[in-house]
């Protein structure tokens, strides 16, 4: 009975039918349902009687609110029908007034604009200070077009606002010029995050986020150009300075200034960088105090030491370091910042379809260009020293100081500038307060157009302290020289690597030609200088008065004393070397460093001929002094000598080698006269010789581990372009390959091809002649002394004398003393192995002449004899304090058998001869013995008064050679 289908009069018919079909089986149930409901209703009816009899009254007064309401509509129904009729009908003052209305409308929105235009200025103002630029021109651009509205051109009290608003929109335009410039050039400090400064051992000069992108990357890729930027009113618009480029951008775009612009950054694209570069040295220049970098500057070129590079823990090469990493990081930020600008430029001309506006994006070349231009300039300071910098600095003035006391004039220098405004004092308290009240009055007329950047850099025109004459105009903060490079190629190579990820592809650059300047500068300026520097610092070396004597600092470098000239010979090619292992590899260096080893070579060899000289006069007049060459000098270039002291040298039977040169020099020596001339009697000449052997043994084991082959492929050609291993040197700084502070540790080698090493090998075997050569000098020296003195004493010396004499002859003291200050300069200044050879075999010499030469006494008695045994034990006492072993056994036997008689030699000796014959034992031959009998009758043989005596004495002397050749024949 709920439902809205229910019939009532169905369900009470079912109700009554008591067949199975009805329903009067729930009448009580029905009946109990319509008790409880006319229950409930009773209820409801008792709760709420009085809220049933008030709605019967709010009835009725409802009811006459609505036939009232119907009353008004129709009467306002017929009011309309009568202001429709009445409106329908022409009435001329009616339209007057509506004229009269709409021009007061008129006035007030012109009013209301004039009202919104007098509130311009100030919003102008404010958005400026507060460096929101795009809405600044926003609020510009309204208000010009308002202002310029033919309406609002007819008041004449606009005119001053107009002219302002027009004078700020190139107000604004230079404001917004110049803020790109401040980023564009890191002049602002939100461009801090942009660059990154030096670092000790730093390899790269680019910044990268946590997940390594550069932020240019990261900018370019969240932005879309060719849509319009919107600006973040809470944000502040340089904290992102790439963004802030673009909103400036964006800002000149909108005010019609963006072709102004970007001709204003290509026009001052030379003199910002400049200042970029000045502004970058003089804070390198702050941070490393001139005291400690420009101590060579201070003294002078020609005082300074000789100038091979600075070493790693040199101060100067942090210097340089902090310059170049620093500048090329900054170089880096400056390209970045015109990337900003192609790409913003592009998107623009995409935007509007403007090709005036695509046509500007071009000017990213000549950045390149112009940093390239930098970066030659740069490294061209720091590596040649042009001639102004070599003239003193000494005040022009000064040279005529004397003329103007004498004469009383002193006429004033008209090109000597005397005041300048720029070297004002900025800090002084009165300037700072006038500055101050300056800016404060423009800030307050015209806000933003007071900035730092507007400021005038100070410069100075004075040449002694601006530029040092550097081409770039830039103090140079260490001394040039070409050994710098290996200082200035690692951070330049890796700027060089780094911007490629900044150059637009459609930019005209092609990245792989980005090097090529580098190479052309390689090539044409520093392989020249590089040439010339080391030729010039070659004659310094070898040219100077001390170069061939003793270096005072030679125990630092070599174990014997060696030459200075040879100590800074080898200190040029080594930092020849470690220069060129910075560089592609060249052939031409190769054999620069192999001429200068043969220059050198030809020096060392000019010098020892020099000191073996012998002068003798010409052969026509007596007068002309003509040279010739020591006797030992001769000697040492005879192949046969010079075999035979290489054969003792190398160590080959001792006993044979030295019977064999014994031979050999007597034999060359036979027929000639060596005189006092012949000999080498200066010891500091000995002391060169020896100097000058140790550096050549020194310097071919020095040199000799410089050699490494490499394949000639390896190495790039001046016709050919970067090749194989050129490329490698290129890319390998870029990577974690490149150049750190373990490679200072590694070996330094001079890179050759198989072609360039022969020649190396063929010096480095001259080095190891000479050295042989000189050795062989100074033995055969020692040679040509006992061979000297003992011929002399032999020849010359008195052995027939009257009494006992207890003096040895002069010539063997002679002798004695050469022999010990020989032997001490050579144990001095060679090694032990060089003074045993040197020495071995003297006295087995001096046995040997004294023994051969006995037939060169012309006369001889028993005291002679007891003179000649002392010299022997005066020679024998000396040679122990010489030569290990040296004895002279066979000589003092030999002239002991003349102190024995003749009896000796008829009896006694021929039953020990014959014995000591079949022993083996003989030491003289029929000729030495025979010697030996002549000169036993050579007194009184030689004794013309008694000529009976005489007779008697030759028949005794033919009678024992006889006997002797009869034993002889015997054995």
């Amino acid at each position: 009975m709920t439902l809205d289908s229910c019939v009532p009069v169905k369900v009470a018919l079912q109700l009554m039918d008591t067949s199975s079909l009805g329903r009067a089986y729930q009448y009580d149930s029905y009946q109990q349902t319509h008790n409880q409901l006319q229950h409930a209703l009773q209820s409801i009816v008792n709760d709420h009687h009085q809220g049933f009899n008030s709605s019967i009254g709010t009835f009725h007064s409802i009811m006459r609110s609505i036939t009232t309401s119907q009353a008004k509509v129709r009467a306002l129904r017929e009011s309309l029908v009568q202001a429709k009729t009445d409106l329908s009908t022409s009435k001329p003052e009616v339209k007057n007034m509506v004229e009269t209305s709409q021009t007061y409308d008129t006035m007030l929105r012109t009013l209301n604009l004039i009202e919104q235009l007098n509130g311009v200025p100030e919003k102008l103002e404010a958005r400026i200070s507060e460096k929101r630029f795009l809405t600044a021109v926003e609020v510009l651009s309204d208000a010009l077009k308002v202002i310029k509205q033919p309406e609002m051109m007819e008041i004449g009290a606009l005119s001053d606002l107009r002219t302002y608003l027009g004078s700020q929109e190139s107000s604004l335009a230079d404001i917004l010029i110049e803020e790109l410039h401040n980023h564009l050039y890191l002049k602002s400090p939100y461009c801090m995050d942009r660059w990154k400064p030096y670092s000790p051992h730093q390899k790269d000069s680019l910044l990268t986020k946590a997940e390594g992108k550069r932020p240019l990357h990261v900018f370019l890729d969240s932005v879309d150009f060719t849509q319009p930027v919107n600006a973040n009113a809470n944000k502040n618009p340089e904290a992102d300075s790439l963004y802030y480029i673009r909103l400036l951008l964006e800002a000149l775009n909108s005010l019609g200034h963006i072709s102004n612009a970007v001709g204003t950054v290509n026009q001052r694209l030379p003199v910002e960088l400049f200042k970029l570069v000045e502004k970058t040295n003089n804070e390198v220049d702050q941070r490393h105090p001139s005291s400690l970098t420009g101590v060579a500057r201070s003294i002078g070129t020609f005082t300074k030491a000789l100038d091979l590079g600075l070493s790693d823990n040199d101060v100067r090469v942090t210097v340089i370091h902090d310059l170049l990493w620093t500048l090329y990081s900054k170089f880096a930020a400056v390209m970045e910042g015109h990337r900003v600008i192609y790409d913003v430029v592009k998107g623009i001309s995409r935007r509007d379809g403007s090709e005036d506006v695509a046509s500007l994006a071009g000017g990213f070349m000549e950045v390149w260009q112009l940093i390239q231009s930098e970066m030659r300039s740069l490294l061209h300071d720091y590596l040649t020293m042009t001639d102004s910098r070599s003239v003193s600095s000494a005040p022009k003035g000064i040279h005529h100081a004397i003329n103007n006391i004498v004469t009383g004039k002193t006429p004033r220098d008209k090109n000597k500038i005397l005041f300048k405004l720029s070297s004002t004092d900025s800090n002084s308290a009165s300037i700072k307060k006038d500055q101050d009240d300056l800016e404060s009055i423009l800030k307050a007329s015209v806000p933003g157009l007071v900035s730092e950047s507007l400021r005038p850099a100070a410069t100075s025109s004075d040449v002694n302290t601006s530029s040092d004459g550097a081409a770039t105009g830039h103090k140079l903060l260490i001394e040039p020289s070409v050994f710098n490079m290996g200082f200035l190629l690692p951070p330049s190579l890796a700027f060089l690597n780094r911007i490629k990820d900044i150059v637009p592809a459609g930019s005209g650059i092609v990245l792989s030609t980005l090097t090529s300047f580098l190479d052309d500068f390689l090539v044409n300026v520093f392989h020249p200088s590089l040439e010339d520097t080391i030729r010039d610092l070659f004659n310094q070396t070898t040219s100077d008065l001390d170069a061939f004597q003793q270096d005072p600092q030679w125990a630092s470098v070599a174990k014997k004393p060696v030459m200075k000239g040879a100590t800074a010979f080898l200190g040029l090619i080594t930092a020849l070397c470690k220069m060129l292992d910075t560089i592609p590899p060249d052939q031409a260096f190769g054999q620069l460093t192999i001429d200068l080893l043969n220059s050198y070579y030809e020096k060392c060899y000019e010098w020892y001929k020099e000191l073996v000289a012998r002068h003798r006069a010409g052969p026509e007049d007596g007068t002309t002094p003509m040279l010739d060459m020591k006797r030992s000098a001769q000697w040492a270039r005879v192949d046969k000598i010079r075999s035979a002291m290489h054969g003792l040298w190398t160590g080959n039977e001792e006993a044979e080698a030295l019977k064999k040169e014994t031979e050999v020099e007597l034999g060359d020596q036979e027929g000639k006269t060596l005189t006092l001339a012949d000999l080498i009697t200066d010891r500091k000449v000995t002391n060169s010789l020896c100097i000058l052997y140790s550096s050549m043994k020194w310097l071919a084991s020095n040199v000799v581990q410089l050699r490494h082959v490499e394949d000639t492929q390896s190495f790039s050609r001046q016709e050919g372009g970067l090749s194989g291993r050129r490329r490698r040197r290129w890319t390998l700084i870029s990577g974690e390959s490149s150049m750190s502070r373990d490679e200072a540790a590694k070996p330094v080698y001079l890179p050759m091809t198989t072609e360039t090493v022969s020649g190396f090998d063929g010096v480095v075997n001259s080095f190891q002649e000479l050295a042989n050569t000189i050795l062989f000098t100074l033995r055969a020296e020692a040679r040509c002394h006992v061979l000297h003195y003992l011929d002399i004493c032999m020849k010359e010396g008195n052995y027939c004398l009257d009494s006992l004499v207890n003096t040895p002859d002069p010539n063997v003291l002679a002798l004695n003393a050469d022999l010990v200050w020989f032997d001490e300069v050579i144990s001095h200044l060679l090694r032990d192995t060089e003074t045993k050879y040197l020495v071995k075999g003297l006295g087995a010499m001096m046995d040997h002449l004294l023994v051969a030469n006995a037939n060169c006494i012309k006369i001889i008695n028993k005291e002679g004899v007891e003179r000649m045994q002392l010299n022997i034990l005066v020679l024998q006492q000396n040679l122990k304090n010489i030569e290990t072993g040296g004895e002279l056994t066979r000589a003092s036997a030999f002239y002991a058998l003349y102190a024995g008689g003749m009896e000796v030699i008829q009896t006694k000796f021929p039953k020990d001869l014959i014995k000591a014959a079949k022993e083996g034992k003989i030491d003289f031959s029929y000729d030495d013995l025979k010697v030996l009998v002549e000169l036993y009758f050579s007194e009184a043989m030689s004794n013309r008064r008694e000529s009976a005596s005489a007779l008697q004495a030759r028949r005794s002397l033919n009678e024992n050679l006889l006997a002797l050749s009869e034993i002889m024949w015997t054995l």
